[in-house]
């Protein structure tokens, strides 16, 4: 008995120390451990723009009560899975107003986008840090 009870402990104690639980919802968001913070995610879009090129976006909403700054790309990816590289898939920054929404979108570089991705980071964490995916990972 005493030994179920030590178990349990231990599973409640490694289980509390988990980081968050990755949400299915939004499977192409690669959200940063800080950004998660203060991001609020109000929808996920995708549809098709003129040459049937793809198009993405995402509206999130700042829960924050000061500026932040963000820094978002979006990821294009070919059937195989493979990114589309190129000025699209750079790095911007978005600041971030208190208690407001924002919408980001963007349309695919070619005809060859199948699939994107849209990384979502606090401007200040560092590179090597490991993203929360909102998804499946990628």
């Amino acid at each position: 008995m005493i030994i179920r009870a030590l178990l349990l402990v231990a599973v409640l104690i490694v289980s509390g120390c988990q980081t968050k639980t990755p949400h299915t919802e939004h499977p192409h968001l690669v959200i940063g451990p800080r950004a998660s913070s203060y991001l609020q995610i109000e929808g996920v879009q995708e549809g098709r723009a003129s040459g049937d090129l793809l198009r993405a976006g995402v509206r999130l909403h700042s829960i924050s009560n000061v500026r932040q700054a963000l820094r978002f790309r979006f990821e294009w990816l070919d059937a195989s899975g493979f990114e589309l590289r190129g000025l699209a898939g750079r790095w911007e920054r978005l600041e971030l107003r208190p208690q407001v929404s924002h919408s980001l979108d963007r349309i695919a570089p070619s005809p060859k986008a199948t699939s994107y991705r849209i990384h979502l980071f606090d401007i200040n964490t560092p590179a090597n840090v490991k993203p929360h995916t909102s998804g499946s990972n990628p």
